[in-house]
């Protein structure tokens, strides 16, 4: 009897092409402030810079925060993942102190929805991020060209 193969249920993130833009908008901004940098230290300073959001669906954090409330997250959790959820967890607290009516729905809807710290991500994630944004800007706009062009 053949075993079943394991896979997993991974889903298209959904708010990948706004974190994408907010990030190569980090980016621009970082490269136009200092020259003679390396990339490495520009894209260092892209991703430790505010976010517009937490990069994360409003039912992953809630999902995430719950669990966090009855054991804590699993060794094997990637650091950079880890401190984002213990810092909604934090601002959820700190936001149910203020709000006792609030449920934990609510109080995570509120803090994933405003201004991250940072991004979260490494400097090498966001180097590849970067590129195929930077992919996909060029082909939107050669897109535009030939619709121009053929017009």
């Amino acid at each position: 009897m053949k075993k079943a193969r394991r896979t997993t249920r991974r889903s298209l993130f959904e708010y990948r092409d706004d974190r994408n833009r907010d990030l190569l908008e980090a980016f621009k901004r970082e490269l136009g402030r200092v020259e003679g940098e390396s990339l490495d230290d520009v894209l260092q300073r892209a991703v430790d810079s505010p976010a517009r959001r937490f990069w994360v669906s409003e039912e992953r954090a809630l999902r995430v925060v719950s669990c966090m409330r009855r054991h804590p997250l699993p060794s094997g959790c990637h650091p950079l993942k880890r401190e984002m959820f213990e810092e909604i967890s934090r601002r959820c607290e700190a936001l149910a102190e203020s709000h006792p009516e609030w449920q934990l729905s609510r109080c995570v809807y509120y803090v994933v929805n405003h201004e991250a710290p940072k991004f979260y991500l490494t400097a090498i994630r966001a180097h590849v991020i970067i590129c195929e944004e930077r992919r996909r800007c060029k082909a939107e706009m050669m897109k535009r060209l030939q619709r121009m062009v053929s017009a």
